[in-house]
């Protein structure tokens, strides 16, 4: 490291990114084993992402206490956004909406919202261990409003931006059949229908036994 503030600043991302995959992971799969009595493993896993996604914005402007809250709403928030998107029956096998989509877009307010500035009025944001300042070197008051106001607008650009390029592409594709599988193939599996006889996983596993 160039300077002691940089290790410190380094420090402090690996410990918040840790504290926010372990929270998001284990929100997700307590949740889940206290509705359905289950251990959801594929669950806690998108329960970790969903914590790493929320604190990917913050990780080096929020103290490790608000990386848990962080995370443990970004579970929660993932979780929301996993039943919405099967409520609305809108494919998602691998809940990349609610982890990234959903929990991305709560990450970079978080972000603002839990800023390490002093009592909501100094903002440090991508400055690190250091305020905003003026020109005269003292810190910029009045600008955690300011901050969660350019974090909205980041998420609305974002949201916008990936609507029209996905439109581009997923638009065409579906005009000529080709967005979504027939239901043969839905029914027989893309791992037999596409990749026999070599498959990506097997149902069942050979055991052998020595003596």
């Amino acid at each position: 490291m160039a300077t002691i503030e940089r290790g410190f600043m380094a420090a402090q991302v690996a410990m918040n990114t840790t504290i926010a995959a372990a929270t998001g992971g284990l929100t997700v799969f307590i949740l889940r084993f206290a509705i359905t009595k289950k251990y959801d493993i594929g669950g806690f896993c998108n329960g970790i992402l969903a914590g790493l996604v929320s604190i990917t914005a913050g990780c080096g402007n929020v103290e490790c206490g608000s990386a848990f809250t962080i995370a443990l709403l970004g579970g929660l928030f993932y979780e929301a956004g996993s039943r919405l998107m099967r409520k609305l029956k809108i494919d998602d096998p691998v809940d990349a909406f609610a982890v990234h989509g959903v929990a991305g877009a709560w990450g970079v307010l978080a972000a603002a919202l839990f800023d390490w500035g002093k009592r909501f009025d100094h903002y440090h944001g991508w400055s690190g261990f250091s305020c905003m300042t003026a020109e005269d070197g003292s810190c910029k008051t009045g600008l955690g409003g300011e901050g969660v106001a350019a974090n909205l607008a980041e998420i609305v650009a974002i949201a916008a931006w990936v609507a029209v390029c996905s439109s581009l592409v997923f638009g065409p594709l579906r005009a000529v059949g080709w967005l979504r599988a027939s239901d043969e193939v839905q029914d027989e599996g893309f791992d037999a229908a596409k990749h026999s006889p070599s498959k990506a996983y097997a149902n069942t596993v050979p055991i052998s036994y020595s003596t």
